[in-house]
């Protein structure tokens, strides 16, 4: 929930750090999304109140978030490399099938495919170990 604080002339500090080109193209984003949420105008009837501005503003940025981090993880996906296809020495060969993960997140749930690949001795079902999701940066 919002908390009143004080203004002291100093620059407004933000929870998260992002680059100045995605803070701007999220200022962009912003405007349009308050034009979905609230009409042309992109304002809310007057009267209304904060927390409700508060909700629907975080409804809008945690689906953002897991869209982005569904989105991600789906991309990434289709990448892996052929360096984490290997188990016990052996090269796995890429299949067409997959497997639906999903992972709960403070945003909501992520579900993407992932890609599953067999070893061509012993034709046993492998998935890919290690370093998971997210672990690049």
């Amino acid at each position: 929930m919002a908390k009143r604080t004080k203004r002291t002339g100093k620059k407004v500090s933000r929870i998260n750090d992002v680059s100045p080109e995605v803070a701007a193209r999220l200022a962009e984003l912003a405007g349009e999304m308050r034009q979905l949420v609230y009409g042309e105008n992109g304002v809310p009837e007057w009267g209304t109140k904060f927390t409700q501005i508060e909700s629907e503003g975080m409804n809008v940025g945690l689906e953002l978030a897991r869209l982005f981090m569904e989105q991600s993880v789906d991309k990434q996906a289709d990448r892996v490399p052929d360096s984490a296809l290997e188990c016990d020495g052996k090269a796995a060969m890429k299949t067409k099938e997959t497997k639906t993960a999903v992972l709960e997140t403070n945003a909501g749930e992520v579900v993407w495919e992932q890609p599953r690949t067999r070893l061509a001795e012993s034709q046993r079902a492998f998935s890919p170990s290690g370093e998971g999701v997210g672990d690049q940066h």
